[in-house]
């Protein structure tokens, strides 16, 4: 047997043995965000079109949050596709993101366009910041790939990033979405993915449990070429428009207003987004 048809029937063990319902959190852990190749390999193929930038930055002028000279904080700032947007705008913006190649290809696109933002590495659950900025936004973002403490901090840490009435928008997917996935399955072909440039065989796998509203999602991506088998996952927790807003306000966060996407829809019981404009509370 050649070296690549061991791998190959090594890789198609590995998929027949896995685990039928993986347990999030616990068989799945987190994406390798900081790892350099990874963040080049995600940056490069799950980066959304302009189209949703431009219908993300109308909603945002209509809410009044670009106004010339605003400080807003950009987090999951990515390649910088909202900063850049907002700093035309005459926003002062700071990006943060934990993939080193985001934040490397958000400095160079800025440099390239003559544009004044500032983009820093690192984790969302770290903040630092005390009453720097009018407004944080995390769109687009991973706020549900982190257990619920941690999705708990990171608010806090946003409220006590932001200015008296400082202003938080927030999009997240509705449990829903989630439960609209559990237990698809997809076999596809392909040469450019997270793990790399190369001819790949991929099996993508979603998972939802209603009681804990938990997700998780796993991809065995195999190299045609060697037969080497890469895989990937991530966890979640999905959270209902109550349990949200209740996370916001324990934070200092009063929900203002709540859309069920971008042109503003109303919230039912069938949307699978939540966008939330939240305002800083006054400290007692």
């Amino acid at each position: 047997m050649t070296d690549v048809a061991a791998q190959l029937l090594h890789g198609f063990q590995t998929i027949a043995h896995r685990r039928p319902r993986p347990r999030p959190f616990i068989d799945i852990g987190p994406l390798p965000w900081d790892d350099p190749a990874f963040s080049r390999h995600f940056l490069r193929t799950a980066t959304r079109s302009q189209r949703y930038t431009h219908r993300e930055m109308a909603f945002l002028e209509e809410c009044g949050l670009l106004r010339l000279g605003q400080r807003i904080l950009d987090i999951a700032c990515g390649g910088g596709r909202h900063s850049l947007a907002m700093a035309r705008r005459g926003v002062l913006v700071t990006g943060i993101d934990l993939g080193p190649a985001a934040i490397a290809a958000a400095q160079r696109r800025a440099h390239k366009a003559g544009l004044s933002a500032e983009f820093v590495q690192g984790d969302v659950r770290r903040l630092e910041y005390v009453a720097t900025f009018d407004a944080v936004t995390f769109i687009f973002g991973c706020f549900t790939e982190m257990t619920s403490r941690d999705a708990a901090e990171v608010l806090r840490r946003i409220s006590r990033s932001l200015r008296p009435d400082g202003m938080f928008v927030l999009d997240v997917y509705a449990p829903c979405f989630f439960a609209a996935l559990d237990g698809a399955q997809e076999w596809w072909v392909g040469r450019d993915f997270i793990a790399g440039r190369f001819p790949q065989l991929v099996l993508t796998e979603y998972f939802y449990y209603a009681r804990e509203k938990t997700y998780a999602r796993r991809d065995f991506i195999c190299d045609a070429r060697t037969g080497a088998m890469h895989t990937f996952g991530v966890s979640g927790q999905a959270y209902t428009l109550p349990e949200l807003c209740g996370m916001l306000e324990a934070a200092g966060l009063s929900p203002m207003q709540v859309y069920g996407g971008w042109r503003g829809e109303e919230v039912t019981s069938d949307s699978q987004l939540y966008v939330v404009l939240a305002v800083k509370q006054p400290s007692p």
